[in-house]
């Protein structure tokens, strides 16, 4: 309907600009139009050259060349006239009734056009809305290869939740016979990456059921109540072949919380296809064996009418995986690429932790990629080191130009994290230490942990404020001064120790009182600090310097006790410009003499070194 009502404004529009401008061309082309005496008295005076009557009316033209029009009473007396008098006599059919028959069939004509054009096109867009949802269907083909839960890796605590939605599909009545009702709807979320989409397509491949992908931005239109019907149309698409499964992705663009009052047009139609959305779902008959499968990284600001029992019964999150989820990931894919037979999945898996499953595959692609560009049959494990640089720190920055006095300044900066990593106790082992910039980082320490850390202790937490502060104690203790290098730094251990005071209870002063609340779901840091007095607020900063400047302190401490090791740290940093773990443990287990023999600019052999092939400068250059 919104359609003809705007292809009508259209043409009537038309209408008048075309019948406006006609009018002023009327106008323009107009002749001059006189009285009957005057056109006599210019007869009299034998001023007339010719004349063309059109009914009652004469089109008079003066010898002069001038023309004008006038009204007669009588034509055929004024004929007789004229034609006593020599004067040309011209007649001429009056067409205007005629032109205005003509042009008001055309009017007619195209109005019902417009009409006929408009009502053909709200057919078409309701048929395509009727094909939308068959369009989005997938049927499983026994020809196509499925996905099953044996692609699946690394959340076993989410497959075995989800078992049960695939015996339900295959298997109703083994529910129905007790009473059992199948959940309606399930949400799956989780951070970007952790599979829940590939989750879903592996629910519909076990059941073998048919199986509907759809995005939340699908119901987004710029007309109105389109939202609504697609979600009418998928449902009632879905009865016909059900049971099957209807997952929408990003559910989260269509299922936000709804705005109270007076809202835009863009958040009504939002509204309008919830309201859809939940009025379907809860259209469920017990017959109808559909399950509704949605996935959003955004669950915190989903409508809570949204997420009820009776709609989305069951909320699976999808984390990402711990080491033998990522080990088991990284061995899915390792099988579609040519790996080396002394490759240690084992091993990579300990050196990405935090990797979503989307980010492994990247992982192992980039490595086999790397490993193409040199030539090389198989991926080894040094490709997979240098895609991991790569997804983490950028691409290897060759051409950036830095002076030695300011990779003097970087390579005892790196080396300040690392030996003061090294002597914390607490401190996770150090993995590679690099002075060669990639992206935004000049250098990087790279720590790994053994195994992954479900909680954190203030003795943990403390080391990594301590080590922070290692590089720009470094830097104060070899060169009497501060740089912006340890901006990243700062910032890091800023919000450490104020995660600690404000959000973990860790300060004997403040006490277990959170001061800080989050509300970001599984994305961003939407972090918000409580309303407190000014007293409280003044309490929480200077706890929050003093645990800052106590850590600060210990790294100085730390290095000004092994002065001679950082030092010596930075020169082998300065020649290599990598040091692997195995490389830094040697440095760290060897301990130089702090003296130099006279005459000589080489460094004595280690105290622990009973050969100089022990050393470690030969041990390095090997």
């Amino acid at each position: 309907m919104a359609v003809l009502i705007r292809n009508l404004f259209i043409f009537f529009l038309f209408t008048v600009l075309l019948g406006g401008g006609y009018g002023l061309w009327i106008l323009e082309h107009t002749l001059r139009t006189v009285t009957y005496s005057e056109f006599r008295h210019c007869l009299t005076n034998h001023d007339l050259a010719s004349t063309t009557f059109t009914g009652n009316k004469v089109i008079a033209q003066h010898v002069a060349g001038d023309r004008y029009e006038t009204t007669v009473p009588n034509p055929e007396k004024l004929i007789s006239e004229l034609q006593d008098r020599d004067i040309q006599i011209n007649f001429k059919k009056d067409r205007s009734e005629e032109i205005f028959q003509a042009v008001a069939l055309v009017y007619v004509i195209l109005l019902l056009l417009t009409v006929i054009i408009s009502l053909s096109r709200k057919r078409r867009l309701e048929e395509k809305e009727n094909k939308f949802a068959s369009d989005k269907l997938i049927l499983p083909a026994s020809g196509n290869k499925l996905v099953t839960f044996d692609d699946v890796a690394g959340i076993p605590e989410a497959l075995e939740e989800l078992q049960e939605i695939v015996n339900f599909l295959k298997d109703p009545n083994q529910y129905s016979k007790i009473g059992a009702v199948s959940p309606k709807g399930i949400l799956l979320q989780g951070p970007p990456g952790t599979g829940k989409t590939l989750l879903a397509r592996a629910i519909a491949g076990e059941a073998k059921v048919p199986f509907y992908n759809f995005s939340g931005s699908d119901f987004v239109e710029m007309f109105v109540g389109v939202g609504a019907s697609r979600v009418r149309d998928i449902f009632k698409e879905a009865k016909t072949h059900s049971p099957c499964i209807i997952f929408i992705d990003e559910i989260d663009a269509v299922g936000g919380i709804r705005a109270g009052g007076v809202t835009a047009s863009g958040q009504d139609e939002r509204s309008q296809t919830l309201n859809a959305l939940l009025v379907e779902m809860d259209g469920f008959s017990i017959s109808d064996t559909i399950v509704v499968l949605a996935a959003t990284n955004r669950p915190d600001i989903l409508d809570p009418a949204l997420r009820r029992p009776g709609r989305f019964d069951r909320q699976v999150n999808i984390l990402p995986p711990d080491i033998r989820g990522r080990k088991k990931i990284l061995q899915v894919h390792g099988n579609k690429v040519a790996l080396s037979p002394d490759i240690d999945i084992d091993k990579i898996a300990h050196m990405v932790p935090g990797f979503t499953g989307a980010e492994l595959a990247n992982l192992v692609n980039e490595a086999a990629l790397m490993a193409a560009r040199n030539g090389k049959n198989n991926v080894e494990h040094e490709d997979f080191e240098l895609a991991s640089d790569r997804i983490l720190m950028g691409v290897e920055r060759k051409g950036m130009i830095i002076s030695e006095k300011d990779r003097k300044v970087l390579a005892l900066h790196e080396a300040g994290h690392a030996i003061v990593a090294k002597t914390l106790p607490h401190a996770d082992p150090i993995h590679k230490i690099t002075i060669i910039p990639r992206g935004r980082a000049l250098g990087q320490t790279q720590q790994l942990s053994v195994t992954d850390r479900s909680s954190y202790s203030y003795d943990y937490l403390k080391s990594r404020i301590t080590i922070l502060m290692g590089g720009r104690a470094a830097e104060e203790i070899a060169f009497q001064q501060r740089t912006t290098g340890a901006q990243g730094d700062i910032s890091q251990a800023t919000e450490i120790a104020t995660n600690m005071i404000c959000k973990w209870g860790m300060s004997d002063i403040i006490g277990p009182q959170a001061m800080v609340i989050d509300d970001s779901g599984f994305i961003g840091r939407a972090t918000q600090r409580l309303e407190m007095s000014d007293r409280t607020s003044e309490s929480v900063d200077k706890e929050i310097k003093k645990l800052l400047e106590t850590c600060n302190k210990e790294a100085v401490q730390i290095l000004k006790e092994r002065f001679y090791l950082l030092k010596q740290l930075a020169e082998i940093l300065l020649e290599v410009e990598t040091l692997d773990e195995e490389e830094f443990e040697i440095i760290m287990d060897c301990r130089f003499t702090e003296k130099i023999e006279a005459g000589k600019n080489e460094t004595n052999q280690c105290r622990t070194c009973p050969a100089a092939e022990s050393c470690i400068h030969s041990k390095l250059r090997k």
